[in-house]
C-alpha cells in the first residue's frame, strides 16, 4: 500500500447492521403497534439491511481492489445502493409527514412530489457517473469520497425537508413528536455532516448510524409493545395485533382469566415447601405448552391465546389452565378467586374488538360473584352475544349523534287505571330499541346502555319525544302525566336537573304533566347526589314513582325520606300475595304503612279479573297491566283519555 493511503473503516457500518437486525428481530417477536406509519419504519428497517451489507461490501473492494473489483460489478453496488438509500429517506421522510392527519388526507400529491424529487435523485447519478464516475482509483485502493458524500448531501435535503415539514404541521401533530423531531433531526444532521467532513480525510464511514436510530426512535415511541419483566405479558394492544394477524387463517382458541386478588406481581405463595412469587402462575401456564400466549389486559385480567390446535388439544390446554388456578387456590396465603372463561374465536369474531367484546360479555357474567367459576362457551353464547353487539352498535351511534328526534329510540305507552275515577288519568312511557327491523325490549338493552354510558341521552330522547306528544294533547284531553323510567346513575350526575329541565322548558306545558320513575334495586347507589336532584326536580312539580318496589334491597326509612309521591309495587309482589297468605299480610301492612304515610299505591302487571280483584280490595289507587290496556305506540294514548268538554 502507498503512503499516506488509509483503508476505508466500516465498523460504524457494522454497528448499524446489528441495530436493525436486532430491530427487525424485535419487530418479529413482539406484536408491534402496525398504524399506518408502522409500514414505513418496517419497510425501512428492512432497506437499512440491504444499504448496509452493500455498503460493507462497497468498502471491502474499495479497500481491496486488487481481489475484489470488477467494474461492472462495482457499478452495481453503488447504484444498488444508491437507489436503496433512496428508498430509506422516502421511508423516514414518509413516516414523519404521516404522522399528521392532513398530510394523509394528501398522500396522493406527497408521493407524486417524492418520485419527482427520487427521478432528479436519479438524474444527479447519471450526472455524476459521467462526470466522476462516483470514484477514483488509488494506489492500492478506491476513493469513494464523492460516492458517499453524494448520498450523504440528499440525506442532509431530506432532514432539512423533515425539519420543515414538521414545522408547517406543527398544529396537526402531537407534542411528543414536535419535540422528538426538534431533538433527532438537528442530532442526525450533525451526524451526516460530521461523515460528509470524515469521509475524505479518516476514511470513516458510518453512514448506517444516520438512518437505523431514527426508525428505532420511530419504532420505540410509537410501536413497541414490550413485555413485562415478571409476568411475561404483553399488552391488550400485543393481544389486538396478535389476533388481527391469524383471524381467519388458524384455529384459535382463547382462555380468558378473571384473577380476584391484590397485586398479583407481590403475592408470596407456598408450593412443595417452597416460596414462590404469584407470578410462578405464568410460569406454570408458559410450561403446559409453547402455543399457549399470555397477555394482560389489566390488574385482575389475563388472557391466553392457544393457536393452531384442534378442539381436542385446545380443551385438554384449557382443562390444565384450570388445573394451574385451583393448584393456586390451594396454595395461596391469601384468598384468591378466579373466573375462566374459554371459547374457540369463531368467524362471525372477524375483527378484535368483537373478540374482546365476545369474552368480556361472557366473564361480564361472574364479576360481581365471590367465588371461582369455570365456563366453556357455547353456541347459546354467541347468540347472545350478536344481539349485544347489534345492540352496542346502535347504542354507539345514537350517544355520537345526539340526535334528539333519533327514530331507533321508539316510544310506547300504557294507560294507567285510576281506581278512585274509573278512567286513564295517567299513562308510563315505555322506551323500546329499533336494531334493524326489530324492536328490542328494556331487559335487553338498559343493562348495556348503563355499562356504555349512553342511558343519559336515552333519557333525553324519551323525555324529547314525550313531551312533544303532551304538547300535543294537553289541551284536548283530561289527563294527570305521563311518567317516563330514569336510571339511577343519570340521577348522580351533576348536569340531571339541567339536562331535563332545558328540554322541558322548551314546550309550553305545567312540567307536573311529566312523572319519573325510579327502580328500587338501583336507587341508592350514590344517595346524597341522587336525592338532590329528585328534590330540585320536586320543586318543579315533577313528582317521582319508586318503581317495581319489593324488588330491591332499600330500607323503608330510606324510601319515606325520599321525595316519593308514588310507591309502584312490582308484579311478583302481586303473584306472590295471591298465592300466599303470609305474603298477602305483609303486602297489606306495606299499603296501610305508605297510605298513612301520605304515599300513592300503585300495582303493576295485573292480567286477568283475580288479580285484578284482589288489586281493588287491597286499596291500590291505581292499576296497571295488561287487564286494561298494553303497550301501545304513544301517539294512540289520547284514545285512553276522556276528551275535554269544551272540544
Amino acid at each position: 500500500m502507498i503512503e499516506g493511503f488509509v483503508q476505508y473503516n466500516y465498523i460504524g457500518e457494522i454497528a448499524g447492521l446489528l441495530m436493525a437486525e436486532l430491530l427487525l428481530f424485535v419487530m418479529f417477536y413482539t406484536e408491534p403497534k402496525k398504524t399506518y406509519g408502522y409500514r414505513y419504519i418496517l419497510g425501512g428497517t428492512v432497506l437499512s439491511i440491504i444499504a448496509s451489507m452493500l455498503q460493507m461490501t462497497i468498502l471491502m473492494v474499495a479497500n481491496n481492489p486488487a481481489a475484489f473489483y470488477n467494474k461492472i460489478v462495482f457499478a452495481f453496488l453503488l447504484i444498488g445502493f444508491l437507489i436503496t438509500y433512496n428508498g430509506i429517506l422516502f421511508c423516514i421522510f414518509a413516516y414523519v409527514n404521516m404522522m399528521s392527519i392532513v398530510r394523509r388526507s394528501q398522500r396522493k400529491e406527497f408521493i407524486i412530489l417524492y418520485v419527482v424529487l427520487s427521478i432528479i435523485y436519479v438524474l444527479g447519478i447519471i450526472f455524476e457517473i459521467a462526470a466522476s464516475g462516483l470514484y477514483t482509483f488509488e494506489l492500492d485502493g478506491i476513493d469513494i469520497t464523492h460516492f458517499v458524500r453524494y448520498y450523504i448531501a440528499a440525506g442532509m435535503v431530506c432532514a432539512v425537508a423533515c425539519f420543515i415539514a414538521t414545522v408547517n404541521n406543527k398544529k396537526d401533530i402531537s407534542r411528543l413528536i414536535w419535540h422528538s423531531v426538534c431533538l433527532f433531526v438537528p442530532l442526525d444532521m450533525v451526524i451526516l455532516i460530521t461523515q460528509f467532513i470524515t469521509v475524505g480525510t479518516s476514511h470513516f464511514v458510518f453512514s448506517s448510524t444516520t438512518y437505523v436510530p431514527v426508525l428505532a426512535i420511530g419504532f420505540l415511541l410509537f410501536h413497541c409493545i414490550p413485555y413485562d419483566e415478571l409476568t411475561g405479558c404483553q399488552s391488550k394492544y400485543a393481544l389486538d395485533v396478535h389476533l388481527d394477524k391469524y383471524l381467519g387463517k388458524r384455529n384459535i382458541y382463547v382462555a380468558c382469566a378473571y384473577l380476584k386478588m391484590p397485586d398479583i406481581e407481590n403475592i408470596i405463595s407456598i408450593d412443595n415447601g417452597m416460596i414462590y412469587r404469584g407470578t410462578s402462575i405464568f410460569r406454570k401456564i408458559e410450561a403446559i405448552s409453547d402455543k399457549i400466549r399470555i397477555y394482560k389486559i389489566d390488574d385482575e385480567k389475563y388472557i391466553n391465546v392457544i393457536e393452531d390446535v384442534d378442539d381436542k388439544t385446545a380443551l385438554e390446554y384449557i382443562d390444565r389452565l384450570r388445573g394451574v388456578f385451583e393448584a393456586a387456590k390451594v396454595n395461596m396465603d391469601i384468598p384468591f378467586n378466579y373466573s375462566l372463561v374459554s371459547g374457540k374465536v369463531i368467524p362471525e369474531l372477524d375483527n378484535v374488538l368483537k373478540v374482546r367484546q365476545f369474552f368480556g360479555f361472557i366473564g361480564h357474567r361472574f364479576e360481581e360473584q365471590n367465588s371461582s367459576h369455570f365456563y366453556v362457551t357455547g353456541p347459546q353464547d354467541y347468540d347472545d352475544f350478536a344481539e349485544h353487539y347489534e345492540i352496542s352498535k346502535v347504542l354507539k351511534d345514537i350517544k355520537a349523534r345526539q340526535d334528539m328526534e333519533d327514530e331507533r329510540v321508539v316510544v310506547y305507552a300504557q294507560p294507567i287505571y285510576s281506581v278512585g275515577t274509573g278512567t286513564f288519568r295517567v299513562a308510563e312511557a315505555l322506551m323500546r330499541l329499533k336494531v334493524g327491523d326489530r324492536l328490542i325490549y328494556p331487559d335487553s338493552f338498559i343493562s348495556i346502555a348503563e355499562q356504555m354510558g349512553t342511558i343519559h341521552v336515552l333519557t333525553c330522547i324519551m323525555l324529547t319525544k314525550v313531551c312533544k306528544e303532551i304538547s300535543i294533547i294537553e289541551n284536548y284531553y283530561d289527563f294527570d302525566a305521563i311518567s317516563i323510567n330514569v336510571s339511577s346513575k343519570e340521577l348522580s350526575q351533576a348536569n340531571m336537573f339541567d339536562d331535563l329541565m332545558d328540554i322541558v322548558g322548551q314546550y309550553d306545558f305545567d312540567p307536573s304533566k311529566i312523572r319519573l320513575e325510579v327502580t328500587e334495586s338501583a336507587m341508592f347507589e350514590d344517595f346524597d347526589i341522587a336525592t338532590k336532584n329528585m328534590r330540585a326536580l320536586t320543586d318543579q312539580g315533577i313528582q317521582f314513582y319508586l318503581d317495581d318496589f319489593g324488588t330491591g334491597y332499600s330500607s323503608l326509612e330510606r324510601v319515606m325520606n325520599c321525595p316519593f309521591k308514588t310507591i309502584k309495587f312490582d308484579k311478583t309482589l302481586l303473584y306472590k300475595a295471591l298465592d300466599d297468605d303470609k305474603m298477602d299480610d305483609i303486602v297489606t301492612y306495606m299499603i296501610e304503612v305508605f297510605k298513612k304515610n301520605g304515599f300513592i299505591t300503585l300495582v303493576e302487571g295485573v292480567e286477568d279479573e283475580c288479580q285484578n280483584q284482589y288489586s281493588v280490595d287491597h286499596g291500590f289507587e291505581y292499576v296497571q297491566g295488561y287487564h286494561y290496556a298494553k303497550p301501545e305506540p304513544i301517539e294512540e294514548i289520547k284514545k285512553y283519555f276522556t276528551r275535554k268538554s269544551s272540544f
